[in-house]
């Protein structure tokens, strides 16, 4: 079987059962994209987790057998993700990139709660198979946007709320979070979700991560020897506001670019986002006065990263104040939760104060 791997309506490669064979337009396609490469590579880190208990419900709702089938993940989810515009389609077909795209609520409740009340059987549309990660999660399109709805524990919920506060007040370039509950007619129970908002303005950018660059390369060391040097800065950035808010889940395909959909040219790291498995999810973050953390070792080791710190290390009374919104706006978003909030507030003012003193 002969594919046309798109962008837009653009034909940008060739490929078939044993990979890439033709590239048409190269400043358009994936940076992974090379001639001899398997399918595979790229389309894994576009597939749904099948570990997630609603992504096999989402498999039986499509009619799907199994994912490591590729052809049937290809002839349903043509490898569309909500975040850019690349996608595949067998060589002999023509079909509509922006209704495969278009909303399917029906498939989206499938993928969030693991059913759907309308149960109509349909499959048009966007079909979730691109909305990667091991938490239960869809995309909602609501007023215009695309919004992610993310499940989670209460502590993986006020993590993620919290560091979004506290980044966003600290003025970084942080994807937008809110909270939302839903209560079912039907249960009279209460959901409540960690929602994002589409930082691609609906693909206006395309959204490319780390692993097409990096592969599972995601030590600092290594990257920072291959990133383009007016990107460097806010790698950096990202990796010293990781070592604060306790955020180990910074793998490759937590953090990318956004490039220009015409030209392909990288524009920017894409906005700091998923810090659900930071702070307090996962118990009471800890570092020692004397020795720091894993956090603060594999930073600090890196030359080039203390000197950027060095240079662009926030005011102390910045921190503080910062920690403060973030504590207030949680309070009110979870006020039914008694929480000590002054373990998060010792953890990043110790971390930060340990920074500061390694630099001097």
């Amino acid at each position: 079987m002969d594919y046309k791997i798109m962008h837009k309506d653009r034909v940008i490669a060739f490929a078939n059962e044993n990979g890439i064979y033709e590239i048409i337009e190269k400043v358009l396609c994936p940076a992974c994209f090379a001639v001899g490469m398997p399918l595979e590579v790229w389309l894994d880190n576009r597939s749904v987790d099948i570990h997630r208990s609603h992504s096999r419900k989402l498999f039986k709702a499509l009619r799907l057998r199994n994912a490591d089938e590729i052809e049937l993940i290809i002839d349903v989810g043509h490898g569309i993700t909500i975040t850019d515009n690349w996608w595949i389609q067998k060589s002999h077909e023509n079909l509509d990139y922006s209704s495969l795209k278009r909303y399917n609520e029906e498939i989206a409740d499938i993928a969030l709660y693991g059913a759907s009340a309308s149960d109509s059987g349909n499959t048009e549309g966007y079909c979730e198979l691109g909305t990667v990660g091991s938490y239960e999660k869809a995309w909602r399109f609501i007023d215009g946007c695309w919004y992610m709805f993310k499940q989670g524990n209460i502590q993986e919920l006020i993590s993620e709320y919290y560091s979004f506060i506290f980044l966003k007040s600290m003025g970084v370039n942080v994807a937008e979070y809110d909270i939302k509950r839903i209560t079912s007619e039907e249960t009279g129970l209460t959901s409540t979700f960690i929602i994002t908002k589409d930082f691609t303005g609906n693909a206006e950018l395309d959204f490319e991560p780390f692993c097409n660059y990096y592969t599972d390369h995601d030590e600092p060391e290594y990257i920072i020897s291959r990133i383009d040097k007016k990107h460097i800065v806010s790698y950096v950035m990202m990796v010293f506001y990781d070592a604060l808010l306790h955020n180990d889940d910074r793998h490759n395909q937590n953090a990318g670019f956004l490039r220009n959909t015409i030209t392909g040219e990288i524009i920017s790291i894409a906005p700091y986002f998923d810090y659900n498995l930071g702070l307090i999810s996962t118990g009471v973050p800890r570092i020692d006065s004397d020795k720091g953390n894993v956090f603060t070792k594999a930073f600090l080791e890196n030359d080039i990263c203390c000197s950027i710190l060095k240079q662009e290390l926030p005011d102390r009374d910045d921190i503080i104040r910062s920690i403060k919104n973030a504590e207030c706006k949680c309070l009110q978003v979870f006020s039914d939760i008694k929480l000590n909030y002054n373990i998060i507030h010792d953890y990043i003012i110790s971390t930060y104060d340990y920074f500061s003193n390694a630099l001097k």
